[in-house]
């Protein structure tokens, strides 16, 4: 039985470590950090294997990944999926309901009870345990929360709201409903009939049972029961090469996609909708991530018996059943004869012909974010669970560690103690580590960098090529001490673990690497096709400025639009989900939309050192306001992630952060906040909600009582005026506009069908950033979908008498660029294509339209070098069947 661990991703920009256990059967994943679908799709990887995601923490860091996960899982027909974490998992995922939840799959969550790290008998059953692995886990404490717990206030440099007070209505609970399951679980139903029941009142163990009530609901599906018989059934089956390619026949593009089911809305039941309860204050950790456990997690593999010698089973008599006893593991008799023709019988052990039983291979992954949970760390593997695992002369008869996995946080690679930890074991074992310190930030996403870096041969300026770096801070061999099995952890690593090999890089994902190789070769070349139209383009540029055939200067000529993520539902190789970010000169940054990636998209874009100006840092410290349209996942699950970098700015932002929302995005968030600090209604410098119901342009004059509840946004960036505007989606959605005090404006339309709304609201705006999901002869299908078509975005910026419009929001169908775009481009001069990381300045969306004709030769020559993405057409089924939760 061969198995592999492998690395999925590790930590940069715009990743964190995330690591894959393979098997023929099944794939286990640990930690889901931001963009992990993502990073599935540019390493070509699949994922339908998936049985087990465990986290080693409940944060950003982690676990950011995991709501776009279970819905890719969910749409490309997972069935069921096990998530294991530490204590507040349930209340994560119970916080998703509102966008996450699909009746098609089931998933069962697993949380890892601090108390495991001080029950022997506990710690020492697995968490997790099927034919390939079983998976141990033991919480790690930071010593400086040890010491303080219960924590009820972290003790940081901002203040955080203390946990809300228990209302008095709250149900008193017995001890022993406290410490029962099955009373809390049969007192929740009983108190849902009341027809004043509110959850929000839940605390102790009846709260906790409401969670997994809520994730039931969230994925109704019944998780499979393990069938006794599994191992019979699969001995009928012929045999599957190793060799067999893990992938899944894609679907004939000529053929439409189904319609989107319209059952995915969970049936209405008492307290869905209502907030979540608080957690306890003596929850195992706090808002403040310094103090929460993380867990250390052992993944022991199957070990395997030795090879039956048949040859020597014959010479004993073995006959028939009697195999396979001894290949059990039993002893069997038999009859034989003495030599002087009297039969006897002798019983023969099994290691008499079956050879030595290998030991169990073993993979360790250690999550220390500081280097206050050394010491916690090293007492689990001295006096711990954990410590048979460690030790270069101990009994390894039953076991042997092959791999650890690092993820360290500053200043823990150089702390001697951890140091020394790491030469406890045997040198035959591999150490990957992930440290910001000592890893290098090349690109993760290397299909869009190429392109970017083809069109920076175009335009510069509007196409800058993405930050990265090939080289650590510090060099992990300059540590003195450290011994030389350890290495930094590298994307596409592979670790083959039965048969034990040496890490190495997978030779698929350096093939499919084609843009590190052609900046480091300094030979990038383009073809002559593409340095034509490169050149046609620049040269019709140059002839419109000379004979004055460009549009006069106006005011906002100078405000610049960076496109962060121009895709729709799911991400794919060249585009992100929503993302716009706008730049208005002396007053800061507004960004309309925040999908999954868009603080890595940042990071990319501005580059995350503090010694360069202008870097993402200050991008986030001169963030003035967050527009969020809609609750669909693609438009606001990076939000979090954004919200808990902020947090971690030294020094802090100048001001508050206007958060631009509908109610159930803001419940959402100050329900995941009761896991993680993200600065929601903290003063000077946290983030406001400004409710988007309380801004909506009606289409008819406020009354003059009317207090605007905007006027802090717009004193922030100089604005005239911020208005909300209801469109037309499968969502609760709004658009936005902004008017500016120069005399500019711009409209933005959130998902929405062609709408009124927004061409009345919008009339005679400067920029028009409108969606355009889908070619002009899928309208039909957009209609179904409650999306826009190009010709449909078109026509808006006509009737609105727009001065520009930027087309956005691009179906995962066209990953490169939209069919019959140019059509439209040709007769509408201000009519510019959003693509992820350009940036383009008001004044010069002229410039862009000018450029379209070379930019789709140059992805004429990205498909030449990259082939066909057969992975995009199942992309826009699973796209097709995403739909709305609320």
């Amino acid at each position: 039985m061969r198995w592999s661990a492998s690395v999925l991703s590790t930590v940069s920009s715009d990743t964190e470590p995330s690591v894959i256990i393979t098997f023929d059967s099944a794939k286990y994943l640990f930690n889901v950090g931001e963009n992990t679908t993502r990073v599935f799709l540019q390493s070509r990887r699949n994922w339908r294997k998936t049985r087990g995601i465990f986290l080693s923490s409940v944060s950003t860091r982690r676990a950011s990944g995991l709501p776009g996960l279970l819905m890719t899982f969910a749409d490309s027909s997972l069935s069921d999926v096990n998530v294991v974490g530490p204590s507040g998992l349930l209340h994560a995922i119970a916080s998703m309901r509102r966008y996450t939840a699909r009746d098609s799959m089931a998933v069962k969550p697993t949380e890892v009870s601090l108390a495991r790290r001080d029950d022997p008998s506990s710690s020492m059953e697995p968490i997790y345990k099927d034919e390939n692995i079983s998976v141990y886990a033991v919480p790690i404490m930071p010593r400086q929360a040890e010491a303080v717990r219960p924590v009820t206030e972290p003790s940081s440099k901002r203040k955080h709201s203390p946990s809300p007070t228990r209302p008095a209505k709250r149900l008193a609970l017995s001890p022993d409903a406290q410490s029962s399951p099955f009373n809390a679980t049969d007192r929740l139903q009983s108190m849902m009939k009341n027809g004043n029941f509110n959850a929000s009142h839940l605390y102790g163990d009846v709260a906790q049972a409401w969670r997994t009530v809520l994730v039931q609901k969230m994925f109704p599906k019944p998780f499979p029961v393990p069938d006794p018989d599994t191992k019979k059934k699969k001995k009928q089956k012929p045999p599957v090469p190793a060799s067999a390619p893990d992938s899944v026949p894609a679907p004939d593009p000529n053929q439409p996609p189904a319609p989107p089911p319209e059952h995915r809305r969970p049936i209405p039941f008492p307290g869905y909708s209502s907030p979540l309860p608080p957690l306890d204050p003596d929850f195992s950790g706090s808002k403040d991530l310094r103090r929460r456990p993380c867990l250390a997690y052992a993944v022991v593999g199957p070990r395997v018996r030795g090879k039956f010698d048949v040859k020597k089973a014959e010479e004993l008599g073995i006959k028939g059943s009697q195999r396979g006893k001894l290949t059990k593991g039993e002893s069997v008799t038999v009859t034989v004869d003495d030599g002087a023709g009297k039969k006897i019988e002798r019983v023969i052990r099994p290691e008499e012909c079956v050879g030595e039983s290998e030991s169990a291979g073993i993979v360790l992954l250690l999550d220390v974010p500081s280097i206050d949970y050394i010491p916690d760390l090293l007492e689990s593997f001295t006096s711990g669970p954990f410590a048979k695992y460690r030790s270069v002369e101990g009994n390894h008869d039953d076991h042997v560690v092959r791999t650890v996995f690092h993820s360290c946080g500053d200043g823990v690679l150089e702390n001697e103690e951890y140091k020394s930890f790491i030469r406890g074991f045997s040198p035959d074992v591999h150490h990957l580590v992930a440290s910001r310190e000592h890893c290098a930030d090349p690109i993760s996403f290397t299909s869009a960098a190429l392109n970017q870096l083809r069109l920076s041969h175009l335009d510069s300026s509007m196409f800058p090529v993405q930050k990265y770096s090939l080289g650590s801070r510090r060099n992990l061999k300059d540590i003195p001490n450290l011994p030389d099995n350890v290495q930094p952890m590298l994307a596409n690593t592979l670790i083959n673990i039965r048969p034990p090999e040496p890490p190495v890089q997978e030779e698929s994902a350096q093939e499919h690497d084609l843009f590190h190789p052609a900046v480091t070769s300094g030979t990038f070349t383009l073809s002559d096709a593409t340095q034509a139209k490169f050149q046609e383009a620049r040269a019709l540029i140059q002839e419109r400025i000379t004979s004055g055939a460009v549009p006069p200067k106006a005011p906002g000529d100078d405000v610049v639009i960076t496109s962060l993520g121009t895709g729709s539902a799911i991400p794919n190789k060249y585009r992100n989900v929503s993302g716009t970010l706008i730049s208005i000169p002396d007053h800061g940054y507004m960004l309309l939309d925040c999908g999954e990636g868009t603080w890595g998209q940042l990071a990319r874009a501005f580059g995350t050192s503090q010694e360069t100006p202008n870097n993402v840092w200050d991008v986030l410290r001169n963030l003035r306001c967050l527009f969020l349209s809609h609750m669909h996942g693609d438009h606001h699950i990076g939000v979090a992630k954004l919200l808990a970098m902020r947090q971690q700015m030294e020094p802090p932002a100048p001001g508050p952060l206007y958060m631009v929302a509908n109610g159930n995005i803001v419940q959402y968030l100050r329900e995941y906040s009761e896991l993680e600090s993200l600065g929601l209604y903290e003063r000077p410098n946290g983030v406001i909600p400004v409710y988007s119901d309380n801004i909506c342009q009606k289409l008819e004059p406020p009354p003059p009582y009317w207090v605007d509840p905007a006027e802090a946004v717009c004193k922030s960036l100089g604005l005239r005026r911020i208005s909300t505007v209801e469109v037309d989606h499968r969502a609760w959605c709004h658009g936005v506009v902004i008017e500016h005090n120069d005399g500019w404006s711009i409209v933005y339309s959130g998902d929405t069908v062609p709408t009124e709304n927004l061409v009345e609201v919008g009339q005679n705006a400067t920029l028009l950033i409108h969606e355009a999901t889908l070619a002009d002869d899928q309208e039909e299908m957009a209609r179904a979908k409650m999306h826009s078509t190009f010709g449909q975005a078109v026509a808006v910026g006509e009737r609105m008498n727009a001065r520009n419009t930027l087309l956005t929001h691009f179906s995962a169908r066209y990953p490169k660029m939209p069919p019959s775009v140019l059509g439209h481009a040709a007769s509408t001069p201000v009519l510019a294509l959003a693509f992820d990381h350009g940036t383009i300045r008001i004044g010069d969306m002229w410039k862009a339209n000018a450029y379209l004709p070379a930019i789709e030769q140059s992805f004429v020559d990205t498909q030449a070098e990259e082939g066909e993405d057969v992975d995009e057409v199942m992309l826009a089924v699973v796209e097709s069947e995403q739909v709305a939760v609320e």
